[in-house]
């Protein structure tokens, strides 16, 4: 017999059966609207209705469910060069598979998408961008993937979830390199990339771009969203790598400006400097010198005397 979750209180949850029977059983991350199979239980906390009511609630069951089923709560973009949103119910479902250009369309129209898990949809994606040529050995190559929910601690934990399962996915493709980037973002981040025609990842991926650059405005953002993802990556690691070579280079030059070491022969011995004496105890010593030699002649002059 299958029932509807109609209130959640705690650890616990209210569940209305097709037969007019609402249950209280132990919440197992139900969700509000949710449909469920249970097995018969007689312990039923309470019989509100009968008969009719079990119509009524065979036809809640179906319209809240049917509702709940067809509602999106979160949204999944992935990007190489086709551009492709996903929306996906609270069951985890895609329910709705959208081209964001031109290329994506030729993707999703050789495949159903629907009814799919969120990471089926994607895995089953990526596989038709490796058959068409999308993703090949290329070390460029790169998939973005941006996961959106009004909740945006829910977001993180998609995007968490699709970068795990999605990265052992491409490890598991034979000659295929792709670097896989998973990003929450939120609403407006969404927002902006809609305005400008593109998916979100698309222009998170763009602006690093543009802080890659010395000249951020050397990259025209409108061109650049336009361009695959392999052709930005490429262009990301070509500045960073002409960063970190400017910083070498200035290092080396830092160094060559220092005092440069004496070579010093370890075979010829070290001259021994004179210590060094002030000044005042030099005119000590000459004036007693003078005093000598001057009692010195006084004492011959005596002598001849006699």
């Amino acid at each position: 017999m299958r029932g509807i979750v109609v209130d959640i209180h705690d650890d616990d949850v209210a569940i209305l059966k097709e037969d007019g029977v609402i249950l209280k059983v132990r919440n197992n991350d139900y969700r509000i609207g949710q449909v469920i199979t249970m097995r018969n239980n007689k312990k039923a906390t309470r019989r509100f209705m009968t008969g009719i009511a079990s119509l009524v609630a065979t036809i809640a069951i179906f319209t809240i469910g049917a509702y709940a089923y067809f509602t999106p709560t979160d949204y999944v973009t992935l990007d190489v060069n086709p551009s492709i949103e996903y929306a996906v119910n609270m069951f985890d479902r895609v329910i709705e598979v959208k081209a964001v250009n031109d290329d994506a369309k030729e993707i999703i129209e050789e495949i159903d998408l629907e009814k799919m898990t969120i990471q089926e949809a994607v895995e089953t994606t990526i596989s038709q961008l490796i058959a068409l040529g999308y993703l090949s050995d290329d070390e460029d190559g790169g998939i973005i993937i941006t996961t959106y929910n009004s909740r945006f601690d829910k977001a993180g934990k998609l995007a968490k979830e699709l970068k795990q399962e999605i990265q052992s996915y491409i490890e598991e493709q034979e000659n295929i390199i792709a670097e896989v980037e998973v990003e929450a973002v939120g609403k407006a981040r969404v927002e902006e990339a809609k305005a400008l025609g593109v998916t979100p990842g698309k222009l998170n991926l763009v602006e690093k771009l543009q802080a890659s650059g010395e000249d951020p405005d050397a990259y025209v953002l409108e061109e650049w969203l336009d361009k695959p993802v392999k052709e930005i990556n490429k262009e990301i690691k070509e500045n960073r790598q002409s960063a970190k070579g400017k910083i070498n280079k200035n290092d080396d030059e830092d160094r060559d400006e220092g005092v440069e070491d004496e070579d010093i022969d370890v075979n010829k011995p070290e001259k021994v400097k004179a210590p060094n004496i002030p000044e005042k105890s030099k005119n000590i010593d000459q004036k007693q010198n003078q005093n000598q030699n001057k009692e010195q002649n006084q004492i011959q002059e005596q002598n001849r005397n006699q």
